[in-house]
């Protein structure tokens, strides 16, 4: 497989940190052009409202993008988490859903979670800058996005901030709970999300054996 990728444990869900490549990226941007150019195809493939999110626009993914090499990708990038975390190689991987948020100035993605296993999150289009923080304070939570497991503690951070690249996307357990903060400059930011199933002898943590 070959990914490089990193894993952060900031409590205990691990978070592992990929690189999706440029050209992908590009194809995806592409496509996203194409639908939001036709009214029609972007009304009917708007999934916003069974979403979380307070965004322009959230765009269902069909199959004939994700029939291919990016569905492959995702694959691996899950092959390579559980393996990581686990040591133990998944046999299966189903997509449920994959989808596009767009999202501009002052909107954002309240705390929520997933469904399936295994989530994805990364980012093909950033505005130039997210803006400054309010009052011009030090800490400028805008666009970010902020992982939330547990509550604070000694020793214990129950958030994992992570500021979006282009092409990178984050795995993580469907349950973690996550938001995305509010920017207040011009520009979209454009992510895509994914929602997978795996084994469920490795899932369902119960029928796995102590050591």
């Amino acid at each position: 497989m070959g990914e490089k990728f990193q894993i952060s444990r900031p409590f205990g869900p691990p978070i592992a940190k990929f690189k999706i490549p440029l050209r992908l990226v590009k194809k995806i941007n592409i496509f996203v052009d194409e639908i939001i150019k036709d009214k029609k195809q972007s009304a009917s493939l708007d999934v916003g409202s069974r979403l979380s999110g307070q965004v322009s626009q959230e765009i269902s993914l069909p199959k004939e993008i994700m029939e291919d090499e990016i569905l492959e990708l995702f694959s691996r990038f899950t092959i390579s988490y559980v393996k990581e975390v686990l040591n133990q190689k998944i046999k299966n991987f189903n997509l449920l859903q994959c989808w596009v948020v767009r999202q501009f100035k002052n909107e954002y993605n309240p705390i929520h979670w997933h469904t399936g296993h295994i989530s994805g999150a990364g980012w093909l289009k950033l505005p130039k800058t997210f803006g400054k923080s309010g009052k011009n304070k030090s800490y400028n939570p805008n666009g970010k996005i902020n992982f939330i497991h547990g509550s604070k503690q000694f020793l214990s951070n129950p958030r994992k901030e992570i500021t979006p690249g282009i092409g990178d996307m984050c795995l993580f357990p469907h349950y973690l709970m996550h938001e995305v903060y509010p920017f207040n400059s011009d520009g979209e930011r454009r992510s895509i999300s994914f929602n997978a199933l795996i084994d469920d002898d490795l899932f369902n943590f119960s029928k796995v054996k102590s050591v």
